[in-house]
């Protein structure tokens, strides 16, 4: 009788826990979809997050664990907390490595997003493996319409592990326009028979046409780019404005700051600047400091091109006070996340100390090669367009050699071709005479160096060449492509170019006594100015002159 009374008792806890644990499960489940429902602000969900991965790992419920873990991610990455992305990657790797394959497309999003945060930190080895990874487990999903939105989302971040590499060589910007157009045709493949991906797909879709405008915006000077990104651009604008999806706000953000860079391009500055502004807007809804800061960078330049300073130098100083923020915490995350990887390797050799000396020390020069990498990729571009000033200075130098016994009284300059009469009056509303008349004044002027006034306006310089404000603006702009504002600016920074380049002296001095010597009224706006002109901060240029021992004086000796 005992025996069988205690036969009783374990068939009743088995049944009960057995109970107990599809209870869990169910819940689980019914919470994990209420946080679906309600959005992943990781400020609010985290903990109930942390909660139950716990409890689905406590009674060994994987779908109910690995859900988990993709919502934490998803907030993070919406909060750029790539750090913290890394860290639960590394805390479940061994988990997730005892899977072959990927039902419900868990696995693959988790190294998907791993991936994502690997590059954010500049690590672009570990990302481009973990999404090989992602990857690989996608291809082992059933449901073909989950398998199609998977790749198209991991086809898409292969652009961005591309995309981070220092040389942009022909074949990356190939492999880039290869996975686009991959991470396109997948999200269109998908059939969506059940309705599931009613906001996904055309969000996907939509995010690639932004991606595709990118790619063309960053070669406009290629024939017919501007074109192919306004062509792609206006897609996925058409797309997030059309209110049957209810689409991710952080995508329409980054569209909307493309936008802004299209008609930026496009020399459309109201409209670039009123796309910056409804971007600054979404992004109150969805706070994103890398997509607030392209925002300010946008707005500092469409006013700068207006002729607002005031406006261009508010924005200016929020950009760099952002970026410098954003960059000290990106070295933060890439410092410890290395740290971590190191330690990892440290743990799986840990049984013999030779080798454990031998990978911390490879990994040590890893970290020493990614962080030159990073260094060499941020300077290149710099180095080249300061090489290239270099080249037009030394130019220049030559010309002024050959120009100098040549005739300089403008007064007596020869007479153009009837030709060259008849060309200029059909593109002006001015007469040919006039506009010579107006053009030796201008040399005269420019060689004069009145243009180093503070107070210098288009209607005193017109007084001053007597003739009336719009002609001078229309010679202006049909002779340099320019408005008042840029030539006076261009003359402005040129000037201080050849002072730094020619008289070393003036290299000591510091930036706001630079400004005030070239006619600028604050130091900010001859920064803005001198970067935009030349490409390169003038703090830049002093430096690598100085490196460079540059020490040439123009005597009057080496001009004869």
């Amino acid at each position: 009788m005992r025996k069988y009374f205690y036969l009783f008792l374990v068939l009743f806890s088995s049944v009960n826990v057995w109970s107990q644990s599809k209870i869990s499960k169910d819940l689980i489940d019914r919470k994990l979809e209420e946080i679906a429902n309600t959005g992943f602000k990781i400020s609010t969900k985290e903990k109930e997050l942390l909660k139950l991965k716990a409890e689905s790992e406590q009674i060994g419920y994987d779908e109910g664990f690995f859900r988990s873990v993709s919502f934490l991610m998803t907030g993070y990455e919406n909060q750029n907390k790539n750090k913290e992305i890394i860290e639960l990657r590394n805390k479940i790797k061994r988990k997730l490595d005892k899977y072959k394959e990927d039902q419900e497309g868990l696995i693959s999003s988790i190294y998907r997003r791993s991936s994502v945060a690997f590059g954010y930190l500049g690590l672009d080895d570990a990302a481009r493996k973990d999404l090989r990874l992602a990857l690989k487990y996608a291809n082992t999903i059933h449901d073909e319409d989950k398998k199609n939105y998977r790749k198209g989302l991991i086809y898409e971040n292969f652009t961005q592990y591309f995309s981070n590499q220092p040389d942009n060589k022909k074949n990356e910007r190939d492999s880039i326009l290869y996975y686009l157009k991959q991470s396109l045709q997948a999200s269109q493949n998908i059939k969506n028979k059940d309705g599931f991906y009613n906001n996904l797909k055309p969000d996907n879709i939509a995010f690639n046409n932004v991606k595709l405008g990118i790619f063309y915006l960053e070669q406009a000077t290629v024939k017919g780019s501007l074109e192919k990104a306004e062509k792609y651009l206006l897609e996925s604008y058409e797309i997030y404005n059309n209110k049957k999806y209810s689409l991710s706000p952080y995508d329409k953000n980054v569209m909307l700051n493309q936008m802004s860079w299209l008609y930026m391009e496009k020399k459309d500055y109201k409209k670039s600047i009123d796309f910056a502004n409804q971007a600054l807007l979404m992004e109150e809804q969805y706070r994103n400091p890398s997509n607030r800061m392209e925002s300010y960078e946008f707005l500092a330049t469409g006013y700068m091109e207006l002729g607002q300073k005031e406006k261009a130098k508010l924005y200016m100083s929020k950009y760099t006070y952002l970026k410098d923020s954003i960059n000290m915490s990106l070295r933060n995350d890439a410092d410890a996340s290395m740290k971590k990887i190191i330690e990892e390797a440290d743990t799986e050799y840990k049984q013999s100390s030779k080798k454990q000396w031998m990978i911390t020390g490879i990994l040590a020069l890893i970290a020493g090669l990614i962080t030159a990498i990073l260094w060499r990729k941020k300077n290149k571009a710099l180095r080249k367009k300061y090489e290239q000033m270099m080249v037009n200075l030394k130019s220049e130098k030559k010309d002024q050699v050959e120009e100098t016994n040549e005739e300089t009284d403008l007064d007596n300059t020869g007479e153009e071709s009837n030709d060259d009469l008849q060309a200029i009056t059909n593109k002006n509303t001015i007469s040919a005479d006039t506009e010579i008349r107006i053009l030796k004044k201008l040399a005269a002027f420019e060689k004069s160096e009145k243009y180093l006034k503070k107070d210098l306006t288009i209607s005193s310089l017109a007084a001053q060449l007597n003739t009336n404000t719009k002609y001078l603006s229309e010679v202006i702009k049909n002779n340099t492509s320019q408005n008042f504002n840029h030539y006076i600016n261009n003359l402005r920074i040129n000037y201080i170019v050849h002072k730094l380049y020619n008289e070393p002296k003036y290299r000591e001095y510091k930036i706001s006594y630079l400004a005030e010597e070239c006619g600028f009224a604050s130091s900010q706006v001859f920064v803005i100015a001198f970067k935009k002109i030349n490409g390169l901060t003038p703090s830049y240029f002093i430096q690598s002159l100085k490196e460079d021992k540059v020490n040439i004086l123009v005597s009057e000796d080496s001009l004869l």
